[in-house]
């Protein structure tokens, strides 16, 4: 895997932490969710060729679980608000039809620019894309480029942006 070339890896390892959990979660009913965070902390999944070791590496940094943690917990407490917001930016695309990896990146945009606004809108928009093109499919980066674009700044109340 290639190392990130952030400034603040935390944040980059927690963003990808946080998609993991974000899609492990869409396997549970609402009710279950709780428990089922609490067993995705508790078990690494394992990524294929290195059997979870570079997710054990970052989870055993404190500050990648936290950020992770604020990511998540801002994701479900403005769950219907996020949800709403990417339906509505995406225009040809509901949220059910969206690819499972697409839809939990556009979460995670808009979870950090609801909760985390210290990051600058540049910065949760580059690493959706590297994030839409790590887990997803080909198509994923640049359908995710459009519609966090657009996402992030709508949540900000900052103008869009005319291509």
């Amino acid at each position: 895997m290639a190392e990130t070339k952030s400034r603040h890896p935390h944040r980059a390892h927690g963003r990808e932490v946080a998609l993991l959990a974000l899609c492990h979660l869409e396997s549970y009913r609402p009710e279950e969710r709780a428990r089922a965070l609490e067993l995705f902390w508790a078990h690494v999944p394992a990524e294929s060729g290195d059997g979870g070791q570079e997710l054990r590496g970052w989870l055993a940094d404190p500050k990648v679980v936290e950020f992770a943690r604020r990511l998540l917990a801002v994701s479900s407490e403005r769950a219907a608000e996020i949800d709403g917001a990417i339906e509505a930016t995406s225009r040809s695309w509901r949220l059910a039809r969206m690819d499972r990896v697409d839809r939990n990146v556009l979460r995670l945009v808009g979870a950090e620019s609801l909760g985390l606004s210290e990051t600058p809108r540049a910065v949760i928009v580059s690493e959706a894309v590297r994030l839409a093109a790590r887990y997803g499919s080909e198509r994923s980066a640049p359908f995710v480029n459009g519609v966090a674009q657009a996402l992030a700044g709508k949540l900000r109340g900052e103008a869009r942006e005319e291509s």
